[in-house]
């Protein structure tokens, strides 16, 4: 059988790599902060002398190097950046969702006719499955009135009787009805309710 194939929007795409590239940087991040936590570095460095340091900016027109951060504020730094990636990548989540779901319904509306083409071909089947158990229950009370046994032929439990109203064909139909694949005036008047 050939049916289109499924296909994300652009937009799904682009949301879909914006977030592999969100969950890759999260986890170099995550590791790098792994990596700093079990390093030996003193966790506050010694600070530079920023006196000095300024006078010689002074002197050489410029402005004064800044204090390069300390192992604590480096890894502060890296937890804040693992949360805000954390919660970019739930909101790419959540827009991800919404683009696949519009997707699909764009995509199931687009086969649902041959859906609905193919339902219709099985409760046209089943209409003959249910001619058929008709006609064997007929030949069943024909012996039965006969007065002999025929439950030694066996029976089939999986469409059941032809005329009850709760059996799995009755069902069949009614589910078949409810999903508007048949209107209600096709249910088989022998397993309708009276």
């Amino acid at each position: 059988m050939k049916i289109p194939n499924y296909t994300p929007s652009a937009r799904h795409a682009e949301l879909a790599a914006k977030r592999d590239d969100l969950g890759r940087k999260l986890s170099e991040t995550t590791t790098a902060q792994l990596a700093l936590a079990q390093n030996d570095e003193p966790e506050f460095s010694t600070t530079v002398d920023d006196a000095a340091s300024r006078r010689i900016a002074e002197l050489l027109g410029q402005p004064p190097a800044p204090t390069p951060p300390n192992k604590r504020e480096r890894l502060a730094a890296m937890a804040q950046e693992i949360r805000d990636l954390r919660s970019a990548i739930e909101l790419l989540d959540r827009q991800i969702e919404v683009e696949r779901n519009k997707d699909e319904a764009a995509y199931r509306a687009g086969i649902a006719p041959a859906y609905r083409d193919r339902q219709k071909a099985v409760v046209a089947a089943m209409r003959q499955v249910h001619a058929a158990n008709l006609d064997l229950h007929e030949l069943v009370n024909a012996v039965d009135a006969q007065g002999v046994s025929i439950s030694s032929f066996g029976s089939l439990p999986l469409i059941g009787s032809s005329r009850d109203p709760n059996g799995p064909m009755a069902r069949f139909f009614r589910d078949a009805i409810e999903l508007g694949v048949i209107p209600r005036k096709e249910m088989p008047a022998e397993l309708d309710y009276r």
